[in-house]
């Protein structure tokens, strides 16, 4: 069973992304709220990929993106910002635009599997 980790704060947006990928089988790391604890889980947990918002409780979702790409786990950021605002050094990562589409965050975890 493929593993995903969900980075977000916003209550309805993460339970509505937990419900969808749950749909497809997959477990749900998360979802996390809160900076700190994704912090924490992007260390320490084994998973296939990862969802990222940009802002998570008022702060910025670099340091997490980082220690996933030093993990080699593939993410994608899920926000209502431009590309613009993602952490510099992954401004070329794969994006699901607010407001997403179930069928566009099915593609996107679909695609770690294949990494």
């Amino acid at each position: 069973m493929q593993r995903i980790l969900v980075i977000e704060d916003e209550f309805f947006v993460a339970a509505h992304i937990e419900h969808v990928l749950e749909g497809e089988g997959v477990e749900v790391i998360g979802p996390v709220g809160s900076l700190q604890e994704a912090i924490v889980l992007a260390r320490n947990e084994m998973v296939d990929g990862a969802l990222l918002d940009v802002n998570i409780d008022g702060g910025r979702i670099d340091d997490v993106a980082e220690i996933l790409a030093q993990r080699r786990v593939p993410f994608v950021f899920v926000t209502a910002y431009g590309r613009d605002n993602l952490p510099p050094a992954h401004r070329e990562a794969a994006v699901v635009d607010k407001p997403f589409k179930d069928e566009d965050l099915i593609r996107e975890v679909r695609r770690f599997r294949v990494n």
